[in-house]
């Protein structure tokens, strides 16, 4: 104890090693805590991105059941189109030319692995006709989420 009391007296601080390994040790702190961030980050960009993705379609198969015209003379059948880094909103037939076509450019990181899918609810019913299932990858971390569909256009899982 007195040997305490005897630097504090004299003016003595710490070491230049004792300064090093602090400064070590919070330079590994900071970058372990950044590591966990930017995971965290990607794994809430995917999920945000498949809630969208989801939101998108339901809207699409909303409009076709009740017979949506968007100021159109008749009422036809909506979709999704997937490429790989974007996806279009489409009403009756897919045609990259349409006008009124609405395209969503997803994230940099993200790209979907099933492009040139359409996903078409028909109109009144808002059916598919058969299953469908859309695959997102992080290019970054290499994980994926796939959004399945069942015939009836209902999403049944998202893995």
């Amino acid at each position: 104890m007195q040997n305490i009391s005897s630097k504090i007296k004299s003016g003595a601080g710490f070491t230049l090693a004792e300064l090093a390994i602090i400064l070590g040790v919070l330079a590994t702190l900071i970058g372990l805590g950044t590591i966990s961030l930017s995971n965290s980050q990607q794994k809430s960009s995917i999920s945000a991105t498949v809630n969208v993705i989801i939101s998108d379609m339901r809207s699409q198969q909303i409009k076709a059941m009740i017979g949506d015209t968007e100021g159109r003379s008749t009422a036809s059948a909506y979709g999704v189109h997937f490429d790989t880094d974007q996806y279009v909103l489409f009403n009756g037939a897919y045609s990259s030319s349409e006008p009124s076509n609405s395209v969503i450019d997803l994230p940099p990181s993200l790209e979907f692995t099933t492009s040139g899918v359409n996903i078409i609810f028909s109109q009144i019913d808002g059916e598919l006709g058969s299953t469908a299932s859309i695959t997102i990858k992080s290019t970054a971390n290499n994980e994926e989420r796939t959004i399945e569909l069942n015939q009836y256009g209902v999403v049944t899982g998202v893995n």
